[in-house]
Parts: C-alpha cells; sequence; structure tokens
C-alpha cells in the first residue's frame, strides 16, 4: 500500500534519494510519492534545461517512487510557469517527467486519500547586497556582476538569471485560491507543505523578517486543522512544535497508508 514521504531542499542535488541513502525505495512503487518542500533546483537554468538536469531528472524518473515538490526561492520560474499541467490527485500540478511533478500554489491534493495543501515560494535571503538588473537576454549584467565581486560583494543575485519576483507571490488572486480550496475542505486537511512558514514559526527559530506570504501562512495557522505542517527554507532538521517541522536532509515517513485505511 502507498506510503508518503518528505525532504528538505535539495538544490539540484537529489542523490540523497540514491539506493544507499533511501534503501526504503527498494519496496516502493509508483503509487509511493516523495514530497521535496522547496528550493527543488532542478529546473534552474534560465536558458534551458541542461544536460546535468537532464541526467538527474531522468534519473529521479526511473525511481520506483513518484516525485512531488513544491517551488522555493531558488527555482526558474518562467520554466516553472511554462510547465504542460495535468491533473494528478484531484489538481494541477506541472508535469517535468512522468513520476516528476510540481505541486501549484494553493491547491490541495488527494494523495490516496490523504489531504495536502502546497503554497510554495519564499523571499531570499541572499539578496541582502542588492539584485542585479538583467534581462535574461543584456550580457552587461555579467561585467556589472563581476565588479560586484570584485567589490567584495557575495549576496546579491541577478534578475531573470538567479532570481524572479514571483519568489513570493505576487497575485491575489492565488492567495484567495488557497483559501477557497481549504474552504471546500471545512479548513481540515491532514498535511501542509510550504517552503516557508508563517510568522509565529518563524519567530520560535529567530526569524523576525515579515512579508505578504508569511502572513498569508499565519492566516492558515490560525484558521486551518492540520496533523503536520513541513517546510524547508530554514535548512534545519528540527521539529519546532509538535505538528510544525522544519526539514532539510532527513528523508521521512509520515504516512504509511495501511494506517490510515
Amino acid at each position: 500500500m502507498p506510503t508518503i514521504w518528505i525532504t528538505g531542499d535539495t538544490h539540484g542535488d537529489v542523490t540523497r534519494l540514491n539506493s544507499v541513502n533511501f534503501p526504503e525505495q527498494s519496496e516502493m512503487t509508483k503509487d509511493d510519492v516523495v514530497i521535496i518542500c522547496g528550493d527543488f533546483g532542478l529546473l534552474w537554468d534560465y536558458k534551458g534545461e541542461s544536460k546535468e538536469e537532464k541526467f538527474w531528472l531522468d534519473w529521479l524518473d526511473e525511481k520506483p517512487f513518484t516525485t512531488l515538490f513544491i517551488d522555493g526561492n531558488h527555482e526558474c520560474f518562467p520554466r516553472l510557469n511554462a510547465l504542460p499541467l495535468e491533473e494528478r490527485y484531484g489538481a494541477p500540478v506541472g508535469v517535468v517527467r512522468k513520476s516528476v511533478l510540481h505541486l501549484k500554489r494553493g491547491y490541495v491534493y488527494d494523495i490516496h486519500g490523504i489531504k495536502v495543501f502546497a503554497f510554495g515560494g519564499a523571499a531570499s535571503h541572499d539578496t541582502l547586497e542588492g539584485i542585479v538588473n538583467a534581462d535574461g537576454n543584456d550580457e552587461n549584467w555579467k561585467e556589472t556582476a563581476k565588479n560586484w565581486i570584485r567589490q567584495g560583494k557575495r549576496y546579491f543575485r541577478i534578475n531573470q538569471v538567479s532570481w524572479w519576483k514571483d519568489e513570493v507571490e505576487q497575485d491575489p488572486a492565488v492567495y484567495q485560491r488557497g483559501l477557497d480550496n481549504l474552504a471546500k475542505y471545512d479548513n481540515k486537511v491532514d498535511l501542509i507543505v510550504t517552503h516557508c512558514c508563517c510568522n509565529e514559526t518563524g519567530k520560535l527559530i529567530g526569524v523576525e523578517e515579515r512579508d505578504r506570504l508569511t502572513d498569508y501562512l499565519q492566516k492558515i495557522q490560525d484558521t486551518v486543522q492540520y496533523d503536520f505542517w513541513f517546510f524547508g527554507h530554514h535548512h534545519q532538521n528540527r521539529t519546532i512544535t509538535g505538528r510544525q517541522i522544519c526539514i532539510y536532509r532527513q528523508v521521512l515517513q509520515v504516512y504509511d497508508i495501511r494506517e490510515e485505511e
């Protein structure tokens, strides 16, 4: 019977899911899912799918399980947004490979009876020294980036090359979509999967920054009943409360559907 597993940011390195690090897969099938909590990183090259990306995406697709991921803040959003859409688990997903799927913001997915609310995105920590303006086609940004490095800057990104404003949801309709979909389930789900966390949880781990997304997630925290909430943005393996878990390199089994039936 199916199982649901979860892990944190991969940033293009999915070797934690090889058969040595994750031997449980020997008994898994495509009905079993592994959910990555953002910063998937294998749709990153703004020019299109690289040879390395293709290798690892094909590698994942050949695994016995199905890989699901939400977006983080280190993603190439034009590529994510251009993915073909299919309905899987009762809601739209972006199809990267047949068994490598992007869970879209603001939907509730029914994964073998487990209701999973997904909402990706987060504000980047590595933009403290600025964002180089570029449209992805202007070669001048390369010289600007080199000059910034010569000046000792390290915490910057390049607009439309390594940073996109879409990292934090811009469309009010998407936020509303999430609230509407949760309301369809009487604001009760089994699992919430996000990249960043709500304001209240952020304070518990020493993060004071707030933005429209963390405010929105605080509203979710205040109004929705759930079993577990996993997020990955802060690169920690840490249980914050009994139900809220920041996850990074661990691969944890969350549900064995046999226990639910």
